[in-house]
């Protein structure tokens, strides 16, 4: 968990973002437990919302939120080895972009 989150602070997201800590526990999940997801609506999200007492469409809204504010020229250039298209990602795309950079920090 420290390493997840050094390695958002390092991309520049950082606390004050409430999906900041649904990322931490969404990106723990699917690289402690190697979880293959299918549908982060179905199995993913429900378990962050659980945790925090809220419902699944908050935890997707306030990650997408975050990623509006944070996804600038830093966070691209430093993830532009796995996304090189003109648009922001969605939500699931941004979460797979982190795990990998997270995974290459690793190797």
């Amino acid at each position: 968990n420290y390493y997840i989150k050094a390695s958002m602070s390092e991309l520049g997201i950082t606390k004050q973002y409430t999906a900041y800590y649904f990322l931490v526990d969404i990106l723990d999940i699917l690289i402690n437990e190697s979880r293959i997801v299918r549908s982060f609506y179905k199995e993913v999200y429900p378990i962050v919302a659980k945790k925090y007492h809220k419902n699944d469409c908050s935890i997707e809204r306030d990650i997408r939120n975050m990623i509006k504010v944070t996804w600038d020229i830093r966070l691209k250039n430093k993830l532009s080895q796995f996304w090189n298209k003109e648009r922001r990602p969605s939500c699931c795309e941004f979460i797979y972009l982190v795990k990998n950079y997270l995974i290459m920090q690793i190797a």
